[in-house]
């Protein structure tokens, strides 16, 4: 519904992609960003799409968003904030009696195969400085879970309970992002304090575009409602003997067209004037090859009307051209009712059952 608000870029001069898409939730919060450049490294954890959807809709409302913590698909273990864009991520990890403890979940990034060499391989085997700690592990990974069950002396286990089950096995890793570097909407880069500043302008250009997106709607759906309802006038005058198109000249048809106050094709009127203003905002100097002015440039254009069929005289067609006028103009007053927040909050609800749906989350 957007592509028509984009700057689409040209190459060879050919159209290609726009500069960039705008979604109707910040994509790069949900999915994250790491990557490294000359004095603009970048790290942004994943979140929740669903609190991030929340926290649209808190600002559609004129609340301030709620904070939210990094979350990660299927992690079931536990995020805390230690400080200001700093987080402790722990794995889950608990005691099946005094001799068996069960690792279900490791942190964040940690796999399964690098957990094993580096953690408890040295466990089990020691060293000439530290002794072994476990005496045997076994392992009942699936593709999508974790799970170690380790082996050690009841007076080791006492004694990793007393220092802290996450902290001896290494289920724990810290996750600081204080630098949020990201491309804004003018194509800069900008450092970002909180993930609260990248949804507060992610909010603001977002309703701005759907403010947009409300006007190109009208515009677009009345240019349809004027053009069936036109059409659908002719075909009702012409039935009921009010005009005659029989063995006239073209000139005659159309001074009789604009006399009874029909409209020029409102929809090729419409489209040529949003061409002329994307021209005039772009100056890319990609000019328009003029295709939707139907060879009527010099004068009004009624091809519209005057090219459809006779069968649009017969009494099914008549009907469903005034069903296509009234539908139209019931979509143009709906859009009419309601506000650019209220648009943005019915594509939220949409996304949000979908996601219920498909389980992506």
């Amino acid at each position: 519904m957007d592509s028509n608000l984009l700057k689409f870029l040209y190459d060879d001069n050919q159209k290609v992609e726009p500069e960039w898409y705008i979604p109707i939730i910040p994509l790069v919060l949900v999915n994250g960003a790491e990557g490294i450049g000359t004095g603009w490294a970048c790290k942004i954890p994943n979140y929740d799409p669903r609190e991030i959807v929340n926290n649209i809709n808190r600002m559609l409302n004129h609340q301030d968003p709620l904070p939210m913590l990094p979350s990660y698909k299927n992690f079931k273990g536990v995020i805390h904030e230690l400080g200001q864009n700093q987080y402790l991520v722990s794995g889950e990890v608990s005691v099946i009696d005094k001799n068996t403890i069960e690792i279900t979940e490791l942190p964040v990034r940690t796999w399964t195969q690098a957990y094993k060499e580096s953690v408890l391989e040295p466990m089990l085997q020691g060293s000439d400085k530290t002794p072994a700690l476990i005496n045997d592990y076994k392992e009942y990974h699936t593709d999508t879970t974790v799970k170690f069950v380790v082996r050690l002396s009841e007076e080791k286990l006492a004694q990793a309970e007393a220092v802290g089950l996450h902290k001896v096995f290494k289920l724990q890793s810290s996750l600081t992002c204080n630098s949020m570097v990201l491309f804004d909407h003018m194509g800069c880069l900008k450092r970002y304090d909180s993930v609260q500043d990248i949804l507060k302008e992610f909010f603001e250009l977002r309703l701005h575009y759907y403010k947009l997106r409300k006007d190109w709607l009208l515009g677009s759906l009345g240019a349809e409602a004027s053009k069936l309802s036109n059409q659908a006038r002719f075909v009702l005058e012409k039935i009921e003997g009010k005009v005659s198109i029989e063995n006239k000249s073209k000139r005659e048809l159309i001074r009789m067209l604009v006399q009874k106050g029909y409209e020029s094709d409102p929809v090729a009127a419409w489209s040529k004037a949003q061409e002329k203003a994307l021209e005039e905002d772009y100056r890319d100097g990609n000019e328009s090859d003029g295709s939707l002015d139907s060879g009527s440039s010099s004068g009004p254009n009624f091809n519209y009307i005057l090219n459809m069929p006779l069968w649009c005289l017969t009494k099914e067609k008549v009907e469903e051209l005034l069903k296509q006028r009234d539908q139209k103009r019931g979509e143009l007053n709906d859009l009419q009712r309601k506000s650019s927040e209220d648009l943005w909050k019915e594509d939220l609800a949409v996304f949000i059952e979908e996601l219920d749906v498909s389980s992506v989350f």
